[in-house]
C-alpha cells in the first residue's frame, strides 16, 4: 500500500528562508501532500499562503505563540494526516523528488529515514553516517552516497512512520532553545524499542544554514551555550550510564572554553558561569524526568 506524506515545517523568524524552501518544493512532491507550516514568534501567513497558491502547493498554516522547535514539531505532528512525516528545517532547498526514501518504509521495522542533507563545501565521506560512540562523539557524514543503517537521522531533514510515535512517545520537549539532540533522543528510543533507522541518499537537499533565526547565536550567544550544555547534559544522562556522563562533559572543553572566552565576543561572568549553569539545568531536567517516568 502506499504511503502518504505529510511535510512538517517548523519556522521561526525566517520569513524569506522559508519562501525559497516551498519555492523548491514545486515539482518535488505530489500536488496532494500536505505540507504543514508551524511558524513562531512571527506571523507571517498571508505571505506563505500567498507563495503557496502561486506554486500550486497544499499548505496548512499554524501559529504559536511560544517558541519551542520540539514543541512545534510535535504541534505537526498531530495536525499531520499522513502515515510517513517528513520533517524539513525552514533554512533548507530541496534539489531532488523527496519520494526515494519512502521505500524504506515498506520494511516494518524502519520507523526513520534520514535523507541526504548537505553542507556547500563540505567533504563527502561515503560511510558511518548518523553514528554516536558511547563516549558522546557525533559523526554526522549526511552527504554520503551510500544507504546505511545509522543511530539518529539528522534533523534538518528526517522521515518519521507517524505510528511509532504512540509507541515511543512524542519528540521530548525538555530539549529547549536550540533543541539540540532532539532528534537523536527520539531516534535512540526508537533502536532501543527494537526498530531500525536508516539513511538514504535517494533523496537530497541543501542545508543552507542561515546565519539568523532558527536557533542560530544570532539570537542570543550566551542563551545558545546555555541550551547546548543543558542539553548535551539532559541526553547523555538519559542515554549512558550516569558514571560515564562526566567524562563525556569533560570532552566538551573546547565548546566551554568558546562560550567562556567570546572570541572577540562577550567575556564576562556570565559567560564563564553558563556552561556550569547549564550542566545544572541538565541535570535538573534529567531528575525531573526520572520522576515523571517512574513506575
Amino acid at each position: 500500500m502506499k504511503n502518504r506524506l505529510s511535510i512538517v515545517i517548523p519556522t521561526y523568524k525566517r520569513k524569506m528562508a522559508l519562501v525559497g524552501l516551498l519555492r523548491s518544493l514545486k515539482g518535488k512532491v505530489e500536488k496532494d501532500v500536505e505540507i504543514i507550516i508551524v511558524e513562531q514568534k512571527e506571523n507571517n501567513r498571508s505571505v506563505f499562503e500567498n507563495e503557496a497558491k502561486k506554486l500550486d502547493l497544499k499548505i496548512k498554516y499554524f501559529f504559536l505563540s511560544l517558541p519551542s522547535m520540539t514543541g512545534a514539531r510535535n504541534f505537526g505532528i498531530k495536525k499531520a494526516k499522513g502515515d510517513i512525516i517528513l520533517f524539513l528545517d525552514d533554512d533548507c532547498i530541496v534539489e531532488t523528488s523527496l519520494v526515494g526514501p519512502l521505500k524504506e518504509f515498506d520494511d516494518s521495522k524502519v520507523v526513520a529515514v534520514g535523507g541526504r542533507a548537505y553542507v556547500k563545501g563540505e567533504k563527502v565521506v561515503e560511510n558511518n553516517s548518523g553514528r554516536i560512540s558511547f563516549w558522546g562523539n557525533f559523526t554526522n557524514n549526511f552527504n554520503s552516497p551510500n544507504r546505511q543503517e545509522i543511530d539518529s537521522v539528522i534533523g534538518c531533514f528526517m522521515y518519521w512512520r507517524k505510528s511509532v510515535f504512540s509507541k515511543i512517545g512524542l519528540f521530548d520537549t525538555k530539549f529547549t532553545g536550540n533543541a539540540l539532540r532532539e532528534e537523536s533522543d527520539l531516534s535512540l528510543r526508537a533502536k532501543d524499542a527494537g526498530y531500525k533507522i536508516i539513511y538514504s541518499p535517494l533523496a537530497n537537499v541543501l542545508h543552507v544554514r542561515a546565519d539568523s533565526g532558527g536557533a542560530r547565536k544570532t539570537e542570543g550567544r550566551i542563551k545558545w551555550y546555555f541550551d547546548f550544555f543543558s542539553n548535551e547534559t539532559y541526553f547523555f544522562l538519559k542515554h549512558r550510564p550516569i558514571w560515564a556522563v562526566a567524562i563525556i562533559l569533560l570532552g566538551k572543553w573546547e565548546w566551554a572554553l568558546r562560550c567562556m572566552f567570546g572570541f572577540g565576543r562577550e567575556v564576562s561572568l556570565r559567560s564563564f558561569a553558563t556552561p556550569f549553569i547549564g550542566i545544572l539545568d541538565g541535570y535538573k531536567k534529567y531528575g525531573r524526568w526520572k520522576n515523571e517516568n517512574r513506575s
